[in-house]
């Protein structure tokens, strides 16, 4: 949206105010500030007239606690190097080592885990995420699941070093299908390089219950 025009100042309140309720009546996860930080911190090196504004809204977002958390509410998972299994051209599995907090004592074998299934849509370069719940596909992999996971709990993303024309280094968090996004808010960039993949695992309903 900010990209073709500047939403004035009552647009976003309603914006934020919609988004407060959609929050509480779904139970939407909290965005948490490890995300919301760096792209503040990169949007203020944006030569765009309207950067300003976006960071503006980005900063209501970290200041309502209906929006974000201070990653309190949040486990982050890095992917491991070598984790990504190829099953064919079009699909991989790729294991996250992580004990859920109310997994509780585990007599299983093998390390406690979950697997993401990537695989290409059809006529497509997107790829469809699913969150791996059958048992048989765990087999030999060394790893098992508990059931208490679950993927509405579970927001993929990466971080990405952008570097720019002046030699600064940005790292900036890239949501699935908005990683093109610094391209626009960002076109000084001369460089880009993957630092890590994350997932950020949503424990407040156990918190809660705790």
């Amino acid at each position: 949206v900010f990209t073709k025009s500047s939403p004035t100042q009552e647009e976003r309140d309603q914006f934020i105010s919609d988004m407060m309720k959609l929050c509480e009546e779904r139970k939407i996860q909290r965005v948490p500030w490890l995300i919301i930080d760096p792209m503040i911190f990169a949007l203020k090196h944006s030569t765009r007239e309207n950067a300003e504004t976006v960071v503006s809204l980005l900063t209501c977002f970290k200041q309502s606690t209906v929006l974000s958390s201070p990653n309190r509410e949040n486990i982050f998972i890095e992917r491991r190097d070598k984790s990504a299994v190829k099953v064919n051209d079009k699909e991989y599995k790729i294991i996250h080592p992580f004990k859920h907090p109310g997994a509780g004592p585990c007599k299983k074998s093998g390390e406690c885990s979950f697997i993401i299934r990537w695989h290409k849509d059809i006529d497509s370069v997107n790829y469809t995420l699913d969150l791996i719940t059958d048992s048989d596909y765990y087999v030999n992999t060394g790893v098992h699941y508990h059931d208490i996971l679950s993927a509405r709990d579970m927001c993929v993303y990466r971080v990405a070093t952008l570097t720019l024309v002046d030699g600064t280094e940005l790292d900036t968090v890239q949501l699935p299908g908005l990683g093109g996004c610094w391209v626009d808010w960002l076109p000084h960039r001369t460089k880009e390089k993957l630092k890590h993949f994350y997932i950020a695992y949503n424990v407040s309903d156990y918190m809660v219950a705790r």
